[in-house]
């Protein structure tokens, strides 16, 4: 039986080799990185290295990264300090963002048809929209949520989970005060994540202890999952070919009667959500795995809810949608493949 096709990168990426390659370099490394002794400072070297790769991809100095163990904690890290539920008016997220930022919200943006958010109502604390959209692709006018953000005198923060790697980012981005990153959708490993704090602002404090990340965010640091992030940072051109093997993908699904979410707005290089009519898209994933084939039918931190998406609930989308996203080991091959394996699910001859 052929190996799998895995085509769900948007819930997590493989592993790059050269991410795994610097993390085994690191992983006996036997003592904290915040000891004085040489090993100490070996790995503090090493989370140093990893740092100045992460910011030279990003475009960002150094210091404004703080390390979490994902873009949930980074969400978090970002929101709490001006959060309804610790006595602040709370923010206005956008009616498609991660459950790790709509728990922090008190009110919510409208998007209209395309997905974007249209409109911008005042009374909150601070704005959080999505760079682009985990389960769409679609891309948010992050420029515009941060020229609405200082005319109300408001924190803005944006989670960009998605975007590194898959789209150009835009220079507005680090004008925003707050944006979250996580490693494991580029290629770096599981568990590690980062936020990039704008000069002089100040975040929440959720893990207390001791004066890691410049006192922003305690723990012994995760070495070799830092490392493994800015390994993978480092290597953000070999998602290259991604826009190619989507255009391939997009193809084929219209061909077998494939109606595409978000078709005429601007979306992720890598992402194709796409709705079959009455098709139920959790039942296409179950048949599409026989098949050998992994897609998902939205975001995976939603896997097993019984309710309908609430991104395509807030686009006026009935119904439910598949979710194909390639990454950096993805081939052409693979995705023939893959349109065969949809086809024969659809009882649809192959094209």
């Amino acid at each position: 039986m052929p190996p799998a096709i895995y085509l769900d990168c948007n819930a997590s990426a493989p592993l790059h080799p050269h991410a795994r390659a610097a993390m085994l370099e690191v992983l006996d490394l036997p003592a904290n990185p915040h000891s004085v002794h040489r090993a100490g400072q070996r790995g503090f070297e090493a989370v140093e290295r990893a740092r100045g790769q992460l910011a030279e991809a990003l475009g960002v100095r150094p210091e404004r990264i703080v390390y979490t163990s994902g873009a949930t904690e980074a969400n978090a890290l970002a929101m709490a300090l001006h959060s309804h539920a610790f006595g602040g008016k709370g923010w206005a997220v956008s009616a498609v963002e991660h459950p790790s930022v709509r728990a922090w919200g008190s009110r919510t943006l409208p998007v209209d048809g395309a997905g974007v958010v249209c409109d911008f109502p005042e009374g909150a604390e601070g704005l959080s929209v999505m760079l682009a959209n985990n389960e769409t692709g679609i891309i948010q006018p992050v420029g515009e949520v941060v020229r609405v953000a200082r005319r109300l005198g408001v924190r803005v923060h944006i989670d960009a989970t998605q975007g590194p790697a898959r789209m150009p980012l835009p220079a507005a981005l680090w004008e925003a005060d707050t944006v979250a990153l996580t490693a494991h959708k580029f290629g770096g490993p599981q568990g590690v994540g980062a936020l990039v704090v704008g000069p002089g602002v100040e975040v929440g404090t959720l893990l207390r202890g001791g004066p890691q990340e410049r006192g922003r965010r305690a723990g012994t640091l995760n070495v070799a999952g830092i490392v493994g992030m800015g390994a993978a940072a480092s290597r953000w051109s070999d998602w290259s070919g991604c826009a190619a093997l989507t255009a391939r993908l997009e193809r084929g699904v219209r061909a077998l009667g494939g109606s595409i979410v978000g078709e005429s707005t601007p979306r992720l290089s890598n992402t194709v959500c796409v709705r079959f009519g009455e098709h139920d898209a959790g039942d296409l994933v179950i048949a599409l795995d026989m098949q050998g084939v992994q897609v998902s039918a939205g975001s995976a931190c939603a896997s097993g809810s019984p309710q309908r998406s609430h991104v395509l609930a807030a686009m006026g989308i009935e119904g439910s949608a598949l979710r194909i996203s390639v990454g950096w080991a993805t081939t052409g091959s693979e995705v023939d493949r893959a349109l065969v394996a949809l086809a024969t699910v659809l009882g649809q001859p192959s094209r």
